[in-house]
C-alpha cells in the first residue's frame, strides 16, 4: 500500500474492496464515500446490505468495535450492516475472504492496516497481495503498538533484539496478540 492509500486520501471507487484500518472518524468518511461515489456514477449506494468483516472471534475487543460502528452506520445508509467474523491465521482468513468477495464496495474489512501489512512479511506465502487487492478507505481508531522484552533481557533496543532474532533464525520464538 502506498503512503497515499494508507492515509485514506485516495478517492475510492464503489467497485473497490475496502479495508477500514483501526484510527479516527472513518465511519462518516465511509458513509460519505459510499453516498458520494454512488451519486457520481448515477447509481444507488448501497444497493444491498453491507458486510463488515472482522478478523477476530465474536465477543473479542475487535468484534465489539466493529459491531459498534456497524450499528452507527446502519441508520446513515438505511441498510442492514452485517458483521461477519472470520478469525484465524493472523487475519489472513478474513483478508482472503475479502479479496475473493465481489468488488462492489459492499464488503468492508475493519482491521488494523499494520497487521495486514505485517502479514505480508510474517508469512512465507501470504494468501493475498494486499497492495494489489485492497484499498484503505478510512481510519476509525488508533492504538499504540508495544514491543516488550523481559526486564532481565540483555536487549535494550529494537536493533539489538532484531539482530539477536536474525542470528537465531527460525529457532527463536516470540508471542504476538
Amino acid at each position: 500500500m502506498s503512503a497515499q492509500e494508507c492515509g485514506g486520501r485516495k478517492h475510492m471507487q464503489p467497485r473497490s474492496r475496502w479495508i477500514v484500518r483501526s484510527g479516527g472518524l472513518a465511519l462518516a468518511l465511509v458513509a460519505g464515500l459510499a453516498v458520494t461515489a454512488g451519486n457520481a456514477l448515477a447509481q444507488d449506494y448501497p444497493s444491498q446490505d453491507i458486510r463488515f468483516i472482522c478478523a477476530f472471534p465474536a465477543g473479542s475487543g475487535a468484534d465489539v468495535l466493529v459491531r459498534y460502528f456497524a450499528e452507527k452506520l446502519r441508520p446513515i445508509v438505511s441498510r442492514t450492516v452485517i458483521v461477519e467474523n472470520k478469525p484465524g491465521a493472523g487475519g489472513n482468513i478474513a483478508t482472503e475472504y475479502l479479496a475473493r468477495s465481489k468488488p462492489d464496495g459492499h464488503t468492508i474489512f475493519v482491521h488494523a492496516a499494520a497487521a495486514v501489512a505485517a502479514n505480508q512479511s510474517l508469512f512465507k506465502k501470504p494468501p493475498v497481495d494486499v497492495a494489489k487487492a485492497l484499498r484503505v478507505a478510512a481510519t476509525i481508531n488508533r492504538q499504540p503498538f508495544m514491543l516488550v522484552v523481559d526486564a532481565k533481557s540483555p536487549y535494550k533496543t529494537v536493533a539489538e533484539l532484531t539482530a539477536a532474532m536474525k542470528q537465531k533464525g527460525s529457532t527463536d520464538t516470540y508471542g504476538n496478540a
